[in-house]
């Protein structure tokens, strides 16, 4: 059977981005647990209910690799856990490490041991280093458009240049939707209503 887990670690963090992509890979709603703004420990009630439920062979998908523990050695010990108990697990935005460092892990005891850790603290090195990045573009989008004149709260009329450019960084991953709503201080509704407006002629 397919699982699915969700975490966020703060109060400002959003869960939704997480389910959605779960939902969008195949999980069904009833079968993903979650975790919101958790202590330090890795026993959290979600993980927990869905490890009881978890048997060999069954499949855990989550969005991102630091979701799962706190910080590196939790996710590590989680991952081998998994691994001895037969569980497989899909990274959806770390396909590789399903691919080929878990696969390794499977059939040689040997490479566990000697490359587990250093790999997997190398993918979750990379990860924390995304999320900097996606903070430090956020905060820089928002200066910049303080910088044009760009008032955050109600109802902005934004112009196609400014959107145009917001919109640009979403196209490339640099920023979500939920972000430029944010940052131009529109709503869901009014981001779409600028796409058809600009893009959709």
């Amino acid at each position: 059977m397919i699982f699915g887990y969700c975490r966020v670690s703060t109060k400002n963090q959003k869960i939704s981005r997480q389910v959605e992509a779960l939902l969008e890979y195949g999980v069904e709603y009833a079968n993903i647990y979650m975790d919101t703004y958790t202590g330090s420990e890795i026993r959290r009630k979600g993980l927990d209910e869905l490890r009881e439920v978890l048997k060999s062979g069954d499949t855990i998908v989550i969005k991102e690799i630091d979701r799962l523990g706190r910080n590196r050695s939790q996710t590590i010990e989680l991952i081998k856990e998994l691994i001895a108990n037969d569980i497989d697990l899909v990274v959806l935005d770390t396909p590789y490490l399903q691919e080929f460092i878990i696969r390794e892990l499977k059939k040689n005891e040997g490479f566990m041991e000697i490359m587990a850790n250093t790999l997997l603290s190398l993918i979750l090195e990379v990860a924390e280093q995304e999320r900097k990045k996606i903070l430090m573009r956020t905060s820089e989008g928002k200066r910049k458009a303080l910088e044009k004149g760009i008032v955050f709260g109600r109802k902005q009329k934004i112009t196609k240049d400014v959107f145009l450019e917001y919109y640009a960084q979403v196209l490339n991953d640099l920023l979500t939707p939920k972000d430029v709503q944010k940052l131009l201080g529109i709503s869901k509704q009014s981001y779409y209503n600028y796409i058809k407006r600009y893009i959709e002629l």
